[in-house]
């Protein structure tokens, strides 16, 4: 995937994430279960806890946005607490790692689950060519929970990524179902509604890995041994509890 590509990829997802500015304005997120945009973020170093290199690959943190203006709009919008978009490259190959944090009633669970390469990706001209559910992701004996894969092509169906990506809200993986995300599950948004109403909110992690090879390529790699332990760190490891919740 070239430089320019992975820019396309950044506005591809700024658009999707103003449009979604729109369609909520006037609408508080403290009224949508639980969030709060008044706090002041409480970062937790995930810059840090993401390699900054790999073996055999450079790494380099892309901005999140191409200017200062969409860049507060799109922290205004996702209001999370930290973030992170690192990307490794290795000759023509590279790696995207994209972590998000919110702490717990920073932001409401159906608004972090919405923001989905499956929306923001085909909103933006990017076909999804096929799809997996609870796809298992790893190396060697250390397995991370299941994750949802997807295979897109890019407008014009030269470039193609692949995706993989985790939601975790607590302790617990955000369960999509065998679906693609495009647009919420209604029965699904009201059930979690009312759980969270009822229950408080929790922290929550969206994680989200891309490739412009096949996973699989990589399983061998040293690179791919130690991005899946940072991963791992993150409370993707099965049968663990996320830092900071």
């Amino acid at each position: 995937m070239k430089r320019s590509t992975v820019q396309y990829l950044i506005l591809s997802a700024f658009l999707a994430v103003l449009g979604g500015a729109v369609a909520l304005q006037g609408i508080h997120v403290r009224d949508m279960v639980g969030g709060d945009q008044r706090t002041e973020a409480q970062p937790i170093k995930l810059g840090e806890r993401v390699p900054r290199n790999l073996t055999g690959w450079k790494g380099r943190d892309e901005p999140l946005g191409p200017n200062e203006a969409i860049r507060a709009v799109v922290e205004r919008t996702l209001n999370y607490d930290d973030v992170v978009f690192r990307i490794f490259e290795k000759g023509d190959r590279q790696i995207g790692v994209y972590v998000a944090y919110w702490t717990a009633g920073r932001m409401p669970l159906q608004k972090v689950a919405s923001h989905t390469p499956d929306r923001c990706w085909t909103e933006n001209g990017w076909k999804c060519e096929d799809a997996r559910y609870g796809e298992p992701v790893g190396a060697g004996d250390r397995q991370l929970r299941p994750a949802q894969w997807r295979r897109f092509s890019a407008p014009g169906g030269v470039t193609q990524q692949y995706v993989v990506y985790w939601h975790l809200v607590g302790d617990k993986l955000y369960d999509y179902g065998a679906r693609f995300n495009n647009r919420p599950d209604i029965v699904k948004w009201w059930r979690d509604t009312l759980e969270y109403a009822f229950s408080g909110s929790h922290a929550q992690y969206f994680v989200r890995v891309t490739s412009n090879r096949p996973f699989d390529e990589l399983a061998q790699e040293d690179a791919w041994r130690e991005l899946v332990a940072a991963l791992a760190g993150l409370g993707l490891e099965r049968n663990t509890t996320p830092p900071g919740v």
